[in-house]
């Protein structure tokens, strides 16, 4: 991600990925893994490709949300191409691997379950869950696409964050609004409310659709509670320990991620770090609008004339887009603007 920031002609960015995809394949080898090319696919679109095009959105200055929408279609697209391609060579074989895994996975999951049940089960109660076990398994692969989903945007969002909190630390870039300082559109409540609503249909295709796109922004909302977590730990000082702690509690129990996800709903109302009612784009990139009042307020006490240019400008920009920043520059400091083309 550096190099691809620091030297975009050179592409050193995608030599750094070919080169950690070589140690990959190397390590498998080592590992005696017996399809090692594999697992570099999977390194490649899932970490490395996302990585340099994480990268050059923050070059290109993109928005935070289309940022982590492309980022997380180009993973499943990838992906998603090179499923299909093994399915196609081997005439739809590696599918039915997976399926009798996972078929079998379902199994242990439901037999172990009955063992270890707290009261004892009849001969007849153990079959009545057995029954169960075609639609538990029809159940799981119907919420794979949530889940990859999900994952495609969650890994997106840590790809985004981390960059900027990295840029940030060595002030290779500034400027960067981190997820700190994060905020999602608030009518997008609507569509995570939509898909609860989905839950009360009573169709049991519908409810699975629900569950799905409750999955997805739901993602979004804990990526925003982050945001929030980050805030105050960032105004309380703590240090690294915190993260250390919070990592660990996180990979040994994911339910802190629904809670996440539930302090980002809340935040829409509560307003926990004071960011609504302020320039920021609705997703957290309002580095220009900050810019924009800084300067009026700059130009308060000057002539009448160039503060009546620059708001012009300034309204120019609500109509073009952030390019027209470098024209806010210029009007603020009183030369002639130069126009982006």
């Amino acid at each position: 991600m550096l190099a691809q920031l620091k030297f975009p002609a050179q592409l050193l960015g995608t030599g750094a990925m070919v080169t950690s995809g070589g140690l990959i394949f190397l390590l498998g080898s080592l590992l005696h893994n017996p399809i090692p090319g594999l697992q570099v696919l999977i390194y490649i679109g899932w970490c490395g490709l996302p990585a340099l095009l994480t990268a050059e959105f923050l070059r290109r200055q993109v928005r935070v949300l289309p940022l982590i929408f492309s980022t997380s279609f180009q993973i499943l697209f990838f992906l998603g191409g090179v499923a299909f391609f093994l399915y196609m060579k081997t005439n739809g074989q590696i599918w039915t691997g997976i399926a009798q895994s996972i078929h079998g996975a379902v199994d242990l999951v439901m037999n172990t379950a009955i063992k270890n049940s707290q009261s004892t089960l009849t001969p007849a109660d153990q079959a009545r869950v057995m029954a169960l076990e075609p639609l538990v398994y029809r159940t799981f692969l119907d919420l794979l696409p949530g889940f990859f989903a999900s994952l495609a945007l969650l890994t997106s969002i840590v790809l985004w964050a981390t960059s900027v909190g990295f840029l940030e630390a060595r002030q290779i870039v500034a400027g960067l609004a981190g997820i700190d300082r994060w905020v999602l559109p608030d009518p997008l409540i609507f569509a995570l409310i939509s898909s609860l609503a989905l839950l009360l249909v009573p169709s049991f295709p519908i409810r699975l659709l629900g569950t799905n796109l409750i999955m997805i922004f739901g993602v979004l909302y804990v990526g925003q509670g982050t945001g929030v977590l980050l805030s105050y730990v960032r105004r309380r000082k703590l240090g690294n320990w915190f993260w250390l702690v919070s990592g660990i509690f996180v990979l040994i129990q994911p339910m802190f991620l629904m809670i996440l996800g539930v302090v980002g709903v809340i935040d829409i109302w509560a307003d926990f770090r004071e960011l609504r009612g302020k320039t920021t784009g609705g997703d957290g990139s309002g580095e220009e609008g900050r810019y924009v009042e800084k300067k009026m307020d700059d130009l308060s006490d000057r002539d009448g004339k160039h503060r009546d240019s620059f708001r012009t400008l300034c309204l120019c920009h609500s109509l073009g887009g952030p390019g027209y920043l470098g024209a806010f520059r210029g009007a603020a400091e009183f030369r002639e603007p130069v126009w982006p083309t």
